[in-house]
């Protein structure tokens, strides 16, 4: 009898221990997620100096500060992906594991231009803002595709960081959008408007805790819950360059 206690105690003490040990390794890579948005932060701030104080394209053609054009995960049919321009401030290739969250287990693929098809892995930049849809040509992200046009046929630029109104409320760089039954998430940074049917009500799949991080145009690292960031009716004004909403863009 006093074994079956004893056994008894110990089932007990376990149950409430296990679920304080993996928050606990949530925080962990928690916190090495942001640590590795802060070191994007950095790559990110010396690219902007270095390339007349704009952001990167999120594809663009290569160029002589755009980075690891020939390495594994940079270059794709002469053109380079928003990741590999940081390269010579930030050394690793986006197949590589340390360049993706610790707690990211989904899907890490690309390049894969031409085809259409995204990019896959844990983080997302933030190209198109808070567009969802593309019955407008306009963008308040910070780096458009190359083959982006505006209402004249020119191409849109990337964005001066003169022209980012709160950069202290800005999106640049975020834990990547996944819900369940996707393989991974798209490293393009979109607010909300993505799936439709019953992936709109699909559950997040969360990485380290309840939160996801992200990387602020002003160099700092915060976190919110993915149904906050990824709600237009919620953060929408913090994925757009000129700190608006813009609700005339989301798909109605």
């Amino acid at each position: 009898m006093e074994l079956l206690v004893v056994v008894a105690v110990i089932g007990i003490l376990a149950a409430l221990l296990l679920p304080a040990v993996a928050a606990g390794k949530g925080q962990v890579k928690s916190i090495s997620c942001k640590n590795r948005l802060h070191q994007m932060s950095l790559a990110l701030a010396m690219y902007v100096h270095d390339n007349q104080s704009r952001y990167p394209q999120y594809l663009g053609p290569a160029g002589p500060s755009y980075g690891d054009a020939t390495g594994p995960g940079g270059r794709a049919a002469g053109l380079v992906y928003w990741s590999s321009k940081l390269y010579p401030y930030y050394s690793l290739t986006w197949s590589n594991a340390s360049f993706q969250c610790p707690g990211y287990n989904g899907k890490v693929s690309g390049p894969s231009y031409p085809g259409g098809v995204d990019r896959l892995g844990a983080y997302a930049y933030n190209a198109a803002g808070a567009r969802i849809d593309d019955r407008t040509n306009e963008n308040f992200g910070l780096g458009p595709f190359m083959y982006w046009r505006d209402d004249q046929g020119n191409p849109v630029p990337p964005v001066d960081e003169s022209k980012v109104t709160a950069p202290y409320d800005m999106l640049a760089i975020c834990d990547s959008l996944v819900k369940a039954g996707l393989s991974g998430g798209t490293d393009v940074g979109r607010c909300g408007g993505l799936f439709g049917g019953d992936m709109a009500t699909a559950p997040y799949v969360l990485r380290h805790g309840r939160n996801f991080n992200f990387l602020l145009c002003d160099g700092h690292v915060s976190a919110l819950s993915p149904s906050v960031l990824f709600c237009p009716s919620n953060s929408a004004a913090m994925w757009n360059y000129d700190h608006q909403p813009h609700p005339e863009m989301w798909t109605p």
